[in-house]
């Protein structure tokens, strides 16, 4: 139902070689490392040439907006990503991780409800898990209003990302 997560990836250059002209540098995957420790190796020995290299972080992806930026990268969200990429939950944390600008894994899972085509479609479903209609007779259950009982439900306790449902 839901599209894909770009996994969290940095290109690494340095501010001298920027300042030089140059934007020479690599992309990173930051699954790939273990710790922030090992990630930063790997930026010094790309950088070897300088003495003490100051990185530029020239362009990311698949980090929202409030983890990363051009001298920074939270690595406590690169933690949380993994952890979420382990249960399968990757692009769902994101979204929320975006949206809550938030990146424990606690709270995201705290706050998980589910997947959904739409917020009715969401109070149809929590609807019949709960039994909301079950001593409601099958002639009148058409007229239940699943539209306003949804729009209830997401003004203030729920909301709906894409295709993705988190208690607020």
């Amino acid at each position: 139902m839901m599209g894909t997560t770009t996994t969290p990836a940095v290109y690494v250059g340095t501010y001298h070689k920027y300042n030089c002209g140059s934007i020479f540098g690599k992309w990173f995957d930051l699954t790939d490392f273990d710790s922030k420790d090992a990630f930063y190796a790997a930026c010094h020995a790309l950088h070897a040439d300088e003495a003490d290299p100051e990185f530029m972080f020239q362009d990311w992806e698949g980090i929202p907006s409030a983890y990363a930026g051009e001298s920074y990268i939270d690595w406590d969200f690169i933690d949380a990503y993994k952890r979420a990429l382990a249960d399968g939950m990757e692009q769902a944390f994101t979204v929320w991780s975006d949206y809550f600008d938030d990146c424990d894994y606690d709270l995201f899972q705290d706050a998980w409800c589910g997947e959904a085509g739409s917020e009715e479609d969401y109070a149809r479903e929590l609807a019949e898990e709960c039994g909301l209609l079950q001593d409601v007779p099958e002639s009148l259950r058409g007229y239940f209003d699943f539209e306003a009982f949804a729009r209830d439900m997401f003004m203030n306790d729920f909301v709906f990302l894409e295709g993705y449902v988190f208690r607020h």
